[in-house]
């Protein structure tokens, strides 16, 4: 007689199988991270690096590394900032090269929190997406660009687990964003689809926040905008977030700080939504700052957001229960 594994089995087992099958050139690109020296740092020709070359102390205490790898197509290059004093803090990720304030905010974390960030730089001209050929994280079509922030995903095992491999265990993954302006169509020469505010109501005039969003209770002046606000996400099959992420959500919020609970039923490609599918015991928080021309104003938004989900959602070492 046939036997036929349930739809959940087949799955899992296949996940397994798959995952075996990718896991040693995973591992090779994991440990293929090459130390720079700091008379080197400017031969890596990353924009940011070259941008704050002038700047006293920028990058005291942090050990710089490098990676490089291809991979359906395109070719990577990862760049390492570890804090040797404070080894057992976050991972911090920077998948957008052009988000310089999201750089910048990630060097200071990692001197104050420690861990280990890693920034994706696209080449000294500092683009948002990588040039090459081939299919993007969950998008198979083949395409002359790659978003960073759409490729984690189990088609693209090197570049998902060079960052996920250098995660402390029990630390979180914390990503910096900087966040266009508005929404698509506001009226307001917004760009951007991420925004605390519901689209349709704010077409109505109406102010309320989107579904899942929570108003940021006194924020300070420079956090009162729409456009600046934390995240976390969680399966849309639960129905609402677990209880840990609702009462992390609201202690956020009432430090001041705009949080919206990311629904998500498939995946775009992004961490957030590949960590809650594939590994959702891993915690993870991403922190959206408002693009401005004032880059120190954009990363102290970071600063802020970063200060209230430590506090506030995390206990030593481990994410608060």
């Amino acid at each position: 007689m046939l036997y036929v594994l349930p739809m959940r089995m087949f799955l899992l087992v296949s996940l397994a199988f798959f995952s075996i099958l990718l896991s040693p050139s995973a591992r090779t690109a994991a440990d293929g991270w090459v130390a720079v020296s700091s008379d080197a740092y400017l031969q890596l020709e990353d924009d940011d690096l070259r941008r704050n070359q002038g700047v006293s102390g920028f990058l005291d205490g942090i050990a710089v590394s490098q990676l490089r790898f291809s991979e359906n197509g395109f070719d990577w290059h990862l760049i390492r900032f570890t804090n040797p004093a404070k080894p057992d803090g976050p991972l911090w990720m920077v998948p957008h090269d052009d988000e310089n304030a999201a750089f910048d905010a990630m060097i200071a974390a990692v001197k104050e929190y420690g861990g280990v960030g890693i920034a994706v730089n696209s080449g000294p001209g500092s683009l948002r997406r990588q040039a090459g050929y081939g299919p993007c994280g969950v998008r198979l079509a083949k395409s002359s660009s790659c978003d960073p922030n759409r490729n984690f995903d189990h088609h693209t095992p090197l570049f998902t687990s060079a960052f996920l491999s250098q995660r402390v265990p029990g630390q979180p993954v914390i990503a910096l964003h900087t966040n266009t302006h508005g929404f698509s169509g506001d009226g307001q020469g917004g760009r951007g689809e991420i925004t605390i505010v519901d689209r349709d109501a704010y077409r109505r005039g109406e102010i309320k926040p989107r579904d899942g969003g929570l108003f940021a209770i006194q924020p300070r002046p420079e956090m009162a905008n729409y456009d600046t606000l934390g995240l976390t996400a969680y399966l849309a099959s639960e129905g609402k977030p677990p209880k840990d992420a609702e009462k992390c959500g609201r202690a956020i919020a009432d430090a001041g700080v705009h949080f919206w609970h990311e629904r998500v039923i498939q995946s775009d490609g992004s961490m957030s939504n590949y960590l809650v599918l594939n590994q959702p015991d891993i915690p993870y928080f991403n922190a959206e700052s408002r693009d401005d021309i004032d880059l120190a104003l954009s990363a102290s938004r970071h600063a802020i957001m970063v200060k209230a989900y430590i506090e506030r959602c995390m206990s030593g070492n481990q994410p608060a229960s």
